[in-house]
């Protein structure tokens, strides 16, 4: 008697499961952000804060989640394959530049190591007469994780605001 009971619980709890998982997979996996400032600063001096892995904390909000984490670089130290390694007693977290463009342009990639999560982005320079129009183009994937699928609009929401962030925290120290 327990046991069917157990096994009758155990497989109503597999197949709300299984119906929770279902009903995600009509959420979209993806996100895209996109968000712009004008620097009054020319591109080559803006570029190097881009660049340059090591230089992403004088500017980008993203940082470690919490002080358990510490950053590990590898590769050059700016341009094609600099890598900035946040190591967390949970997952590792990869940012790699994988292409560069002198005063033009970065693409980047996000990933954890066990590869639960993707972001692309591009950062742009583009010259103005002001200074240096600042194009930052991120989007990224949960793939099947059914708890971020449902969260998605929260993901974008955050990402969006901490672009905003690290768009006003470069202008500020690129004009200084």
């Amino acid at each position: 008697m327990i046991i069917t009971r157990l096994r009758n619980i155990f497989i109503g709890i597999a197949l709300l499961f299984l119906g929770v998982f279902l009903v995600s997979l009509l959420f979209e996996p993806t996100y895209l952000v996109k968000r712009e400032v004008t620097v009054n600063a020319p591109p080559h001096h803006v570029f190097p804060y881009i660049n340059s892995p090591a230089r992403w904390d004088e500017w980008m909000s993203w940082g470690a989640p919490d002080s358990t984490y510490r950053y590990v670089f590898m590769g050059p130290p700016h341009g094609r394959y600099a890598k900035k390694i946040m190591r967390g007693p949970q997952v590792d977290i990869i940012f790699k530049i994988a292409q560069s463009r002198k005063d033009t342009s970065i693409r980047y990639e996000i990933y954890t190591a066990d590869a639960e999560f993707t972001t692309d982005g591009d950062i742009i320079l583009t010259p103005v007469p002001q200074g240096t129009l600042v194009s930052w183009i991120d989007s990224g994937d949960v793939g099947y994780n059914m708890f971020a699928r449902f969260s998605l609009k929260s993901i974008q929401q955050r990402v969006s605001d901490d672009m905003d962030q690290s768009l006003q925290r470069l202008k500020a120290v690129a004009e200084q």
